[in-house]
């Protein structure tokens, strides 16, 4: 629910391998993208590319979701001004994928949404700090709703979002008689399915992950606060807020957007099978790349930045650490500057979220029609898509369908159930496939980048055509 299941792609690039190249402006429609990583990118890498204005209209489940991206989109384009490009990377992962947080980040947190609570209520405020990203096409029902869930985070209450307990009580209701051998549950579902499909998680952080909810950490760093922005069914009752808990993922892990390749090819070595990088590395890598990219619109280079490259975790079994809660005071109050030095300048594009029934209506309305150069389609929004939706995309129109080859629960026979599922749709939306497509395929991590549509992603990349 909170990530994707896919790894990061450069929309503009998918677009430009097939279609108009002479094109100054592109639209791109983002369907179940979940977390950013495909808008973060696109926005990053668009230097590498003739400038061109692009429009990235986002739509998405539910407002949890949203308001995750809003938190994840102001945090990835803030200037390193005020902390340094490794801090800013790391507090990245740690709200993306940690159930728990270090104090530092937790505050931080609790400061953004202070901040993000103010964007939301005055689109002015909003525009004024970080004109690249709107709201105002959303309902208002649901900009009260986020307005909701942002204050509930500017509480950080340890009572009422108990992360530790709420991840148990998921892995209970999940494992069931199984519980009290889960490791052996992990140890299976790791080397059975996940280790044949993205080889370059590590068990020792992927049975962490599964034990803790804690996804990326570092030797140094220690966490104790609770990740309110993985709250889910947050409500006003008065003066108080109440939750329903965590709904998100506790199978596939949130190393699948950021930690299965990498251009620095010397962090996907293995020997005997063993990586000498975690996944947690790959991804901190990928993710200071794109940070990189988007602040300083230039090539990121590793030689220059003075990174240790000389620890390889990936070797190394560390010792199993409980992840509890600290039971100290509340959080000594941090204040971000509010001013347009604060964020960075990205005049060439613009993200726009939408309401999810913008599906059913914005077919409909004119200036829709034939508007968009490609589409992205994920993989738990597939049944929610009419045949009307289609109508939207352009004659060359570049549609990627995100497969279910990364949801390590489901079984062989489901994944590939759900691949012809994609095929159908696709050849109900008229489309000419691009590539080949195998929803099963599995591969070590180590493929050519050209080879995305059967190994990378296992989506299927199609051309829209309304011959």
């Amino acid at each position: 629910m909170f990530w994707g299941l896919s790894p990061a792609l450069d929309l503009q690039e998918e677009y430009l391998n097939h279609g108009d190249k002479s094109a100054y402006e592109l639209n791109f429609l983002v369907i179940g993208g979940c977390d950013a990583r495909h808008l973060i990118k696109t926005i990053a890498q668009a230097y590498r590319h003739e400038r061109r204005y692009m429009n990235l209209f986002v739509v998405d489940g539910c407002p949890e979701i949203v308001a995750r991206q809003l938190l994840l989109m102001s945090l990835a384009l803030e200037k390193t001004t005020r902390c340094g490009l490794m801090e800013k990377t790391r507090r990245f992962l740690e709200v993306y994928g940690n159930m728990l947080l270090r104090p530092p980040t937790s505050r931080y947190i609790i400061a953004k949404a202070r901040q993000l609570v103010g964007m939301v209520t005055n689109p002015d405020f909003m525009n004024c700090l970080l004109p690249c990203v709107s709201i105002e096409q959303m309902k208002y029902r649901e900009r009260d709703y986020i307005e909701n869930l942002l204050n509930f985070w500017t509480t950080g209450n340890t009572n009422q979002f108990n992360a530790c307990e709420l991840w148990e009580h998921r892995l209970r209701n999940s494992l069931g008689l199984r519980y009290d051998s889960r490791a052996g549950v992990y140890d299976w579902d790791y080397h059975m399915r996940l280790k044949e499909i993205a080889g370059q998680i590590c068990f020792q952080e992927y049975k962490h992950f599964r034990e803790h909810g804690i996804a990326f950490t570092w030797l140094e760093t220690e966490v104790c606060r609770p990740n309110v922005t993985l709250s889910a069914g947050v409500y006003k009752c008065g003066d108080r807020y109440l939750h329903r808990g965590y709904l998100g993922d506790i199978v596939a892990s949130p190393y699948i957007a950021y930690g299965l390749d990498c251009e620095d090819k010397d962090m996907l070595k293995s020997s005997h099978g063993v990586n000498y990088k975690r996944a947690t590395d790959i991804s901190e890598r990928n993710l200071m790349r794109m940070l990189y990219e988007v602040e300083n619109k230039e090539k990121f280079d590793v030689s220059m930045m003075n990174l240790d490259n000389q620890k390889n975790l990936g070797m190394v079994v560390l010792s199993e650490l409980d992840a509890k809660i600290s039971q100290g005071g509340p959080e000594a109050p941090l204040l971000l500057r509010e001013d347009r030095d604060t964020y960075i300048n990205v005049d060439y594009a613009k993200v726009h979220f939408l309401s999810l029934s913008a599906l059913d209506h914005y077919p409909h309305k004119p200036q829709f029609q034939g508007l968009f150069h490609g589409v992205f389609l994920g993989h738990n929004m597939l049944p929610r898509v009419k045949p009307s939706v289609w109508s939207m995309a352009r004659d060359d129109a570049v549609v990627i369908m995100e497969s279910r080859k990364y949801m390590v629960e489901l079984k062989r026979e489901d994944v590939k159930a759900y691949g012809e599922q994609v095929q159908q749709a696709a050849t109900a939306a008229q489309c000419d496939k691009l590539g080949s497509f195998d929803p099963r395929r599995m591969s070590s991590p180590n493929f050519a980048l050209s080879d995305l549509a059967a190994v990378l992603i296992s989506v299927l990349k199609v051309s829209f055509s309304n011959d």
